[in-house]
């Protein structure tokens, strides 16, 4: 079979015989998403088989007790509808705890061993309700507490909840196997969500002045959640306790299909047999379930009877009633700030201040953008095909130069170096002729040093890919790219060091960076020690070429026999690292450049004011230079459109944690300057003690 642009030296050639506009394009150059998520997990039943056992050994116990010794076992039937009665008395009243009982033991009665699966059912659920509440409701609070945290969060339980079950169902089976308790972990992925979100609103939504007036009176902040955000926020947090259980009733039937038991299972067996009378029971006895769970969590709008739980909290609350004065007009003002003080008319000092050496990196800048386009169209390479003999054995015969923009040259390396360049160029341009742009030299010193650090990083990842074959030579065109992107990141530090920094630039604590910092970190190595090659070629070929040499004639019958036989059990699943002598060895670009992100990232933590924004600033860089790294490999192995030869999931991995690593140096980098020109000039005097804040006098 003949490869596709086997042998051209240009990536346009291959679209000679059909328009780039056509769908067909589309299936040629494909994401090998699946083949990566596979070799994840993969590696993770391989190598983390220890902490998935122990994960899963709680909620496997919790099952045993609750299900197997306590409803089925210890409890008899009568005894489990007092409970449930009583249950219904406590948390509603007694018609509820009636209609409770009444509905488990109609559910007893639809058939045999209905009363099992039914207390199947409800045990599953309670053990899922239980730890999401463990987990959700400290995670709800330390979100309305923390913005950072929600803002990352967020997109989290926004995949949780969008994503259908069965998506994350089969790597569930994959890591825990199947039956009850992957069924109650994949339970716990659908149904966390309500409880966190809703918690979080209900403490946000305690009014501020409430608050504020707790915290006035000497409350700390521990008394303040427990004593006047918790209360106030309960109703919300029931109903987000109220819509986990729902979803998790609603994932019984899902779970039948990994044996996960309860009434899910007669359902799965109707809908496999049409047996139209067991479905409607196992139906039946979910909607009973569904109903008394629902009455017994969360009771209805405008209910004010008074409960059993109620009184007694009621009579706790009233053991002591301190009485609290009012609040004097005018209360909750800064009482720092002296009196007459006009703040309406405050102006924070300058951010940044804009100079003449602005210009000058501009016009570097302008200069070495256009250096760095002009290499990707001279020769990067002569001989093989640099990148491509990793993927294509044919180019490893190849002839001639390579630009690098060719598919044989620096494929698409070349191509982002390209477009990286052009940017440069438009943010020198803009920042000389938009007075917009001009007013911040963090815009410019940002783009080019992101745009520098990334061209030099990606040149040299190129000349860091080891060479399969000894005709090949390197071009002028990568040694051009190092050299351009050098001169941006020395336009970037010359607007960088020129500037004035005012103390609202410093950013976030390093608490609340150390977390992402680490998280990319440990992507970016992992991904850089990781496989970066996945082949899964078969070796039919080759055997089809030995085999016809030995026949020498022979039967032809038994010489294709033979060969598939042998081509069968040769077909291979080997992964090449991206640190391997025979391998790309693109790894050790990421890793320097991690570890100098990592070293910013430190040096942060003890620098002044003005270092750390700059040190924001080179996290940022080193980020989108790692990310844009990732990016080329996987775009340059997608390009020759070798399906059995793909990018490995590693470069996926080193991609994801240059992603991190950028926005944490980006959000370091301008928070402060965002968050001192949103707020009034009345609050900028609660800053730091550090902070100069002027006043102009009344």
């Amino acid at each position: 079979m003949t490869l596709p642009m086997a042998n051209v030296s240009s990536g346009v050639v291959g679209f000679a015989r059909q328009s780039v506009f056509e769908n067909e394009n589309l299936d040629k150059w494909q994401i090998p998403f699946g083949q990566w998520i596979e070799e994840i997990v993969f590696w993770l039943t391989t190598n983390i088989g220890g902490l998935l056992d122990a994960i899963k050994w709680p909620v496997d116990q919790m099952l045993k007790l609750v299900i197997d010794n306590l409803l089925q076992d210890w409890l008899p039937w009568p005894v489990v509808l007092a409970l449930f009665f009583l249950l219904g008395i406590s948390t509603r009243n007694a018609r509820v705890g009636a209609g409770s009982a009444a509905a488990l033991l109609v559910c007893g009665l639809l058939g045999d061993d209905y009363w099992n699966l039914t207390m199947e059912t409800i045990g599953m659920i309670t053990v899922a309700v239980i730890i999401c509440a463990v987990v959700g409701v400290p995670l709800g609070i330390f979100s309305a507490r923390v913005d950072s945290f929600w803002n990352r969060l967020r997109p989290i339980l926004d995949g949780m909840q969008v994503i259908h079950p069965f998506v994350y169902l089969l790597p569930i089976i994959f890591l825990f196997g199947v039956r009850r308790t992957p069924g109650v972990l994949a339970t716990l992925v659908f149904a966390l969500p309500p409880i966190v979100r809703l918690t979080n609103l209900g403490v946000r939504q305690v009014p501020e002045d409430v608050v504020e007036a707790a915290r006035a009176f000497g409350a700390t902040e521990r008394r303040v959640l427990r004593e006047v955000q918790l209360p106030l926020a309960r109703p919300a947090i029931m109903a987000g306790l109220n819509q986990t259980l729902l979803l998790s009733l609603s994932m019984v039937g899902i779970v039948a299909i990994i044996a996960g038991g309860g009434l899910g299972k007669p359902i799965l067996t109707a809908l496999n047999t049409s047996d139209i009378p067991t479905g409607a029971s196992a139906g039946a006895g979910l909607y009973f379930v569904g109903v008394l769970l629902d009455r017994i969590s969360q009771p209805e709008a405008g209910d004010r009877r008074a409960n059993l739980f109620s009184k007694m909290r009621s009579a706790w609350d009233t053991r002591s009633e301190p009485i609290v004065p009012p609040m004097p007009d005018g209360a909750g003002g800064d009482a720092s700030l002296p009196s007459g003080a006009n703040t309406s008319k405050a102006k924070p000092a300058p951010l940044i201040s804009v100079d003449r050496p602005r210009w000058v990196a501009s016009t570097v800048a302008i200069a070495a953008g256009v250096l760095g386009a002009v290499s990707t169209l001279l020769t990067w390479g002569n001989g093989a095909g640099r990148l491509t003999s990793h993927f294509r054995f044919d180019d490893l015969s190849l002839v001639g130069p390579h630009s690098g923009l060719d598919a044989t040259g620096g494929s698409w390396f070349g191509g982002l170096i390209l477009i990286i360049a052009l940017a440069a160029v438009a943010g020198g341009v803009a920042a000389i002729w938009f007075p917009k742009y001009r007013e911040s030299t963090l815009a410019l010193v940002s783009t080019l040093l992101a745009c520098g650090t990334s061209i030099v990083a990606v040149a040299a990842a190129y000349l860091t890919v080891h060479v399969l074959s000894d005709d090949y030579s390197n071009g002028i065109g990568p040694w051009l790219a190092v050299a351009a992107g050098l001169a941006l990141v020395a336009s970037a530090a010359i607007a960088m060091f020129a500037t004035h920094v005012d103390l609202r630039r410093v950013a976030l604590g390093w608490r609340d960076a150390l977390g992402l910092v680490v998280l990319a970190v440990f992507l970016i190595f992992a991904g850089a020690k990781g496989s970066w090659i996945l082949d899964q070629r078969s070796d039919a070929a080759e055997l089809a070429k030995r085999l016809a040499g030995e026949a020498g004639g022979g039967d032809q019958g038994g010489l294709a026999a033979e060969i598939l036989a042998e081509a069968m059990s040769g077909t291979r699943r080997v992964t090449i690292g991206g640190l391997e002598s025979g391998g790309p060895q693109i790894g050790y670009v990421c890793i320097v450049l991690a570890a100098l992100a990592a070293l910013a990232q430190a040096g942060r933590w003890i620098a002044t004011a003005r270092v750390q924004r700059n040190l924001s600033l080179a996290t940022y860089a080193l980020g989108v230079a790692i990310a844009c790294v990732g990016i080329a490999w996987i775009a340059s192995a997608i390009r020759l459109d070798t399906n059995q030869i793909a990018p490995g999931a590693s470069a996926f991995l080193t991609v994801c944690g240059g992603l991190v690593l950028a926005s944490r140096g980006w959000r370091s980098a301008r928070m402060g300057a965002a968050s001192a020109a949103r707020r009034p000039a009345a609050d900028r005097s609660t800053d730091l003690p550090k902070q100069v804040t002027t006043i102009n006098e009344g």
